[in-house]
């Protein structure tokens, strides 16, 4: 089979190699689509390298059709139409028995090498346990099932931010994330959603996606205007999907007292945060990373149509052409979000 091999920084080599077998409990996936997630961009431009070390295979966001299942496998059979759910968990530590499996103590993300050395899906077959697949529904294509991750992800994060009918949301950062955040937080009930960015051509997207606002966060006018939109005292919600310190101490700037500021966003370890703004308007700070009991969800959000997927999918690209993709989403000028690779 063919893959991809992340080799060194801004460098693949496409590779024969053999096509792996399912073992008992296994299905063999033929990958028909796989997204290139902001995580994989880190370590390809040589920041974070040791969440995927060069000889792996990258690829968690994946969709594809069954070909071979193990003889312990009841569930599935050849031809099924299937996604991906990456995060693979032992099930017996506590979080798991408490049904957060997202938070596993011993989980592995498949195409990373953070917690093991774990082949992902950008090559043409995977093997992995049955229990990490969901049927992809007739009506969601190949490509749209690779967003049960980065969509699951935006459901999860809004759930996280506890956005119900009437509040105000803020999303800074209008990537693929924030672009699908913007959705489901209409979908959530809120009133008002503002998008915050630097890029005028996401902003666009932003507003045909629902955004009620958009703003550039270097508007010299930007905390007034804020003000302006939230009836004077601040979103109810904010979500960071950007990951840097002065867009995370923006968030608690803007935010109203005894609102909350979903963490999503993550390139550095250590930031230097405003906690001032956290203490004395006793603001809730909360975490977001992965889904727990969203997949179904996700899955039926796309089988109704509810989230437009396809304005956020700029480029499709054959597998061969795995570096372009990349060095697209490395340049912000190229007008990329998220970029599929249909092996």
């Amino acid at each position: 089979m063919r893959a991809a091999i992340f080799t060194e920084p801004y460098q693949f080599q496409i590779c024969e190699r053999e096509t792996p077998v399912p073992g008992d409990d296994e299905v063999l996936i033929r990958i028909r689509a796989v997204g290139i997630c902001g995580s994989d961009i880190h370590p390809y431009m040589g920041d974070g390298i040791n969440r995927r070390e060069p000889g792996i295979i990258m690829g968690h966001e994946a969709a594809g059709e069954v070909v071979e299942v193990g003889q312990n496998v009841t569930r599935w059979r050849k031809g099924d139409r299937v996604a991906i759910n990456p995060q693979i968990n032992d099930e017996t530590c506590p979080m798991c028995k408490k049904g957060l499996a997202h938070l596993c103590d011993h989980s592995l993300l498949i195409g990373s090498s953070m917690r093991g050395f774990l082949d992902g899906a950008m090559c043409e077959y995977l093997t992995i346990h049955e229990k990490q697949l969901f049927f992809l529904p007739d009506e969601v294509s190949y490509d749209y099932g690779t967003f049960l991750d980065p969509l699951g992800n935006a459901i999860h994060l809004i759930n996280r931010g506890g956005v119900k009918l009437g509040d105000r949301v803020v999303i800074i950062g209008a990537g693929t994330i924030g672009l699908l955040a913007i959705q489901t937080a209409k979908l959530a009930g809120a009133i008002k959603v503002i998008a915050v960015d630097l890029s005028d051509y996401k902003l666009g997207i932003a507003k045909e996606l629902g955004a009620d606002v958009c703003l550039k966060s270097d508007d010299p006018d930007f905390m007034e205007k804020i003000k302006n939109e939230t009836g004077g005292i601040g979103p109810d919600v904010v979500v960071e999907a950007v990951g840097i310190g002065n867009t995370y101490n923006l968030s608690l700037h803007i935010c109203k007292k005894r609102g909350t500021v979903v963490a999503l966003g993550f390139t550095k370890p250590e930031l230097n945060l405003a906690v001032q703004q956290i203490i004395y308007k006793e603001l809730n700070v909360v975490g977001s990373t992965g889904y727990a009991d969203e997949c179904e969800t996700t899955l039926e959000y796309m089988r109704k149509g509810l989230v437009d997927i396809e304005k956020v999918i700029t480029h499709r690209l054959p597998l061969e052409k795995v570096k372009e993709g990349f060095d697209l989403l490395c340049d912000k000028n190229s007008g990329a979000i998220k970029v599929i690779l249909n092996p």
